[in-house]
């Protein structure tokens, strides 16, 4: 008879770790698509302050200081390329009116 109780003792403990695996995993798999969503927002984010920065920095309608401001960012977040090389020669043309670009 004691082995009957003990036999149910463990169905009952098997039962109530089925329940609470069954609970996690209904809460976890909305998490990831939670986070795949996060990962995609931070994605376009990210792609949305760097073209804000090359805009900045290709308008001549913002001042001088400003589009350096924008171009030590871009540069910094790991921006290269067309929008870089408008960026040095901004900072030539600086150096060239000021006597040098030394922001920091």
């Amino acid at each position: 008879m004691e082995l009957i109780g003990n036999i149910t003792q463990i169905c009952t403990a098997l039962a109530a770790v089925g329940s609470v695996l069954t609970i996690l995993l209904k809460v976890l798999s909305p998490l990831k698509s939670i986070e795949a969503r996060i990962e995609k927002l931070e994605s376009y984010s990210q792609s949305d302050y760097m073209n804000t920065l090359k805009l900045t920095i290709m308008s001549e309608e913002f001042p001088l200081e400003e589009r350096l401001v924008a171009g030590e960012k871009y540069v910094q977040e790991g921006g290269n390329g067309a929008i870089k090389a408008k960026y040095q020669l901004l900072r030539e043309e600086y150096s060239t009116r000021n006597g040098g670009y030394q922001h920091g």
